[in-house]
């Protein structure tokens, strides 16, 4: 009786092992996706965090396709790359910067949105592009945004939902759902980030805004043309105002509300700042493992102007001045350098043309950061708790780097300013005071606690949508009207509008009632004294 019972728990127990195994496997197919990532931009920075979510969703067993400039050396399994040869559009404009020349975005904007949009427009008129749309079909599109809004006809190319990936902090340039703009209280990224504003820098807020209104609606105008020909109404595509208001849209933002000031966001916009940053570094080169291991107690400092700005192209004078300032260090130092060989090299100096900035300011022994001021560079900088010396050259990075400065965990130097006795001086003021260390280390504790990671953030939220075909329902009725309605506008016009009609109409019975009832009492008052005098 006993190995009766025996038996039957052990058919029970195969039975359900076996069910189970099946669900499983049942799940995991209808759990995993084809993606296609399309990022078309010269600016590897940018790629990185879409490469790190990537990476992350085909270890989960998901198809993933990279579209861009910039492929693995060693993609994981379920990793496609599609490689599109734009890698040197923005060369001629970086150049110029690290050259002395002008930084002035206004009059640089034509230059730099002719270069992203040709870019764009390349990757989406590639062959292998196009035969992907044509020959396979995906679930989800993720689409990398820089100044090239067009391509947001990707999802419809693909047939598939489509997800934003931007890599700054939210402005109107990414705003295609009706996030709030907030100007009283939220600083543009071109002001700093400035908490809280005075009166003045509210006043120059509102005229930032009011500037990128403008700009907005010139990219819209440079960049309806290459919409209309890559995504043709007569062959069934929305219009590029209905494309924007895409009701599957999802942002991803490579941002966290620990860099910046507190703004409001919507649900279908996302903060996944560090999306980049591994919690558990990658191993590093022998020799650079070996460079970083041997700095000893005074350490080393590392110095990178990102991916687009090639310190080879830096002006002589401030090259010599930067090679003055690492002659005097007792620290080693480590130099992304595009070049083969550099020349009059110090010998305390490695260099590498791509490094894996990650892993190395992990190192316990990197004791600063001399850096361009990039976001991703900032974010990984505060992450890893190492502090400063800022030089920016473009766009947000003064902003940035002007935050770190007033949370005390670095210091800045004004590219035309920079001399060997003043870089000197700043790098050794950071080196010395242990409050900028401390400061930043501070800031890392913010930044990471969090109660899901960002890359954990940025996969649930892909596969969110993906498991709800789209995500519709966090569409926001703001992002379909104007400028108008959403200040009230035409609300507040009717209200007075029909205000003003009650008023008139109760003034005219109002007159009407009065002559009907003292008009007659009038006329016979009249009469009784006519009377009278007769």
């Amino acid at each position: 009786m006993k190995r009766k019972g025996n038996d039957i728990m052990t058919r029970l127990m195969v039975t359900f092992s076996m069910g189970l195994l099946a669900t499983l496997l049942v799940i995991g197919h209808a759990e995993s996706a084809k993606i296609v990532c399309v990022f078309p931009t010269a600016s590897k920075s940018h790629v990185l965090g879409a490469q790190a979510l990537l990476k992350e969703l085909a270890h989960r067993g998901h198809e993933v396709t990279m579209v861009s400039a910039f492929p693995l050396k060693k993609p994981p399994k379920n990793y496609r790359d599609v490689y599109i040869p734009i890698e040197d559009a923005f060369s001629s404009i970086m150049s110029d910067f690290m050259q002395g020349g002008s930084r002035n975005m206004m009059k640089l904007l034509p230059k730099i949105l002719r270069a992203s949009h040709d870019a764009s427009n390349a990757t989406l008129n590639s062959a292998e592009l196009l035969r992907l749309a044509r020959e396979e079909q995906f679930d989800l599109a993720l689409v990398g945004f820089f100044m090239n809004s067009f391509v947001i006809g990707v999802g419809q190319l693909f047939r598939c939902p489509t997800v934003l990936y931007w890599s700054a902090v939210g402005s109107g340039m990414i705003n295609y759902v009706g996030n709030p703009a907030e100007v009283a209280a939220v600083p543009h990224m071109m002001l700093g980030q400035r908490n809280p504003m005075t009166f003045f820098d509210r006043v120059a807020n509102t005229l930032i805004n009011g500037v990128e209104k403008i700009l907005l609606t010139y990219q819209r105008y440079k960049e309806l043309p290459y919409y209309e020909s890559n995504f043709p109404a007569e062959k069934g595509f929305r219009s590029y105002d209905e494309a924007l208001r895409n009701v599957s849209l999802l942002v991803l933002i490579n941002t966290h509300f620990t860099q910046t000031v507190p703004r409001p966001y919507l649900p279908n916009m996302v903060e996944v700042g560090g999306i980049q940053i591994n919690a558990k570094p990658d191993p590093m080169a022998q020799d650079l493992q070996q460079f970083l291991d041997g700095a000893g107690r005074d350490g080393a400092i590392f110095i990178s102007f990102g991916s687009n700005l090639r310190s080879s192209n830096l002006r002589q004078d401030k090259l010599d001045a930067i090679l003055g300032m690492i002659r005097g260090l007792k620290q080693r130092v480590i130099w992304k350098w595009d070049q083969d060989e550099m020349p009059n090299r110090p010998s305390n100096v490695f260099i590498g043309k791509w490094l894996p900035q990650d892993a190395i300011l992990a190192h316990p022994n990197l004791k600063l950061f001399v850096t361009h001021g990039g976001l991703g560079s900032i974010s990984e900088a505060m992450y890893h708790g190492v502090p400063i010396v800022g030089i920016p050259m473009f766009g947000d990075q003064d902003g940035n780097v002007a935050q770190v400065v007033k949370e005390g965990w670095g210091l800045s130097v004004s590219f035309d300013e920079l001399t060997e006795p003043l870089l000197s001086g700043v790098v050794q003021e950071v080196l010395r005071d242990p409050k900028y260390r401390e400061q930043v280390q501070g800031r890392a504790l913010l930044y990471k606690d969090r109660p899901m990671g960002a890359l954990e953030t940025g996969v649930y939220w892909i596969e969110y949508v993906i498991r709800h075909h789209g995500a519709p329902h966090l569409h926001y009725q703001g992002a379909d009207l104007n400028a108008f309605q959403l200040a009230l506008l035409d609300v507040y016009a009717f209200i007075i509008g029909v205000l003003y009609i009650v008023y008139k109409a109760v003034v005219l019975i109002g007159r009407k009632l009065k002559r009907a009832l003292f008009g007659g009492a009038k006329s016979d008052q009249k009469t009784k004294n006519k009377q009278k005098k007769a």
